[in-house]
């Protein structure tokens, strides 16, 4: 038995309300492995614990919340999972005339409003110091996709399928909606607009930064919706990408998960959601209007993160880069010490990301890898 099979108190299942945990232990017909019982009961306690905040918060804030306006369109990171979007978003939170999501709102998305100081203290005993993944730092104001937030709120959630992998493919449905009904899609959108309602109170209006790589899929509902959003798309060698997803899926279903899974069933999952998602940008990037859109290159910048800075907010008529141009130049030395994980790239690698990223590798101009030696008879 695995140590992070004891790890129960990192499970975001606990920030779900009883309802939203009964829905997605229904979709999964309640199957779960008996070592992850400590994780469930867990879960079961803190939510049962939250039950007072979510009330609270529900009587002082709702109508407030349900009659604020978004001003300001968001700003959508998108990209795939590996591909420097954290780093991205981590610099531009440096960024004050902006809002952003952070820990304590993606895993707590019902009582963030409410209670603000009990939900800090709570998310801080939580968090490890560090992702497992990477090693990047993990404090309650770190920035976080809002995907958290969604699947807390409701079973439409892709991250969803960190906590039940065994029916991943069903939780990969609500990242495209293309099998979803279209009751389903209405509720997710009321979900994710509340949310979105919910962080513009706590900014005050400001203009949000969303990092969100399952936004990649979705271009046309979110600009049906938020049609003068800007949009960052950042995007890295594919091979690169391929293995640092494995080992971030291996390290997040052994912490969130509870149910086992077949690893060789992850890496499928993995490549074909990776082909469906740049298959629907392909198709559909081109309904963003060109001034409110930015194509970046992770390898460009890592090299020379505050000329792409200045790019990202120069090409997207953002305001905020002179007073935080400081700020982020700060950031940009404190993390060159930083060291990322180095991954072999063998002919296994090669062949499947040459079987199911053709298109990505030409497209976005990498170099299409040769296994050295040849396929193994079967």
């Amino acid at each position: 038995m695995n140590k992070t099979d004891f790890v129960f108190w990192e499970e975001p299942l606990a920030g779900y309300s009883w309802t939203n945990i009964v829905r997605v232990l229904w979709q999964n017909r309640f199957r779960m492995h008996i070592k992850y019982l400590p994780r469930l009961l867990y879960t079961i306690i803190m939510s049962t614990l939250f039950l007072p905040l979510r009330i609270k918060e529900y009587l002082l804030l709702h109508r407030r919340i349900k009659a604020t306006v978004i001003e300001k369109d968001p700003v959508f990171i998108v990209g795939h999972y590996r591909t420097g979007t954290t780093y991205l978003l981590t610099l531009l939170s440096k960024d004050k005339t902006k809002g952003y999501v952070s820990n304590v709102e993606a895993y707590l998305p019902h009582v963030f409003l409410g209670s603000p100081k009990i939900t800090d203290w709570i998310i801080g005993l939580s968090l490890p110091e560090q992702r497992p993944m990477d090693n990047v730092e993990m404090g309650i104001a770190e920035p976080t996709e809002e995907e958290y937030a969604t699947g807390a709120m409701d079973k439409y959630g892709y991250y969803n399928g960190f906590i039940f992998p065994r029916n991943f493919r069903q939780y990969s449905k609500y990242c495209s909606f293309r099998e979803c009904k279209p009751g389903e899609i209405d509720r997710w959108w009321r979900g994710f607009h509340y949310f979105l309602q919910k962080m513009t109170i706590k900014y005050q209006g400001k203009r949000m930064f969303l990092k969100n790589p399952t936004s990649t899929y979705r271009i046309p509902y979110l600009l049906k919706k938020y049609p003068n959003a800007k949009w960052i798309h950042i995007y890295r060698n594919p091979y690169e990408v391929f293995l640092s997803t494995v080992k971030f899926f291996r390290e997040v279903f052994a912490i969130y998960t509870l149910q086992t899974w077949d690893d060789e069933d992850m890496l499928q999952y993995i490549l074909r959601d990776n082909r469906e998602m740049y298959e629907l940008w392909e198709q559909d990037k081109h309904l963003i209007p060109s001034e409110n859109l930015v194509e970046i290159r992770y390898e460009e910048f890592i090299q020379q993160p505050m000329e792409i800075m200045e790019r990202i907010y120069g090409q997207l008529n953002l305001n905020g880069i002179d007073q935080t141009r400081p700020a982020f130049q700060a950031h940009v030395d404190a993390q060159r010490e930083y060291v990322a994980n180095k991954h072999n790239v063998d002919d296994e690698v090669i062949r499947k990301v040459n079987d199911y990223m053709v298109e990505y590798i030409r497209n976005f101009n990498y170099e299409m890898l040769t296994p050295q030696t040849a396929p193994e008879e079967t």
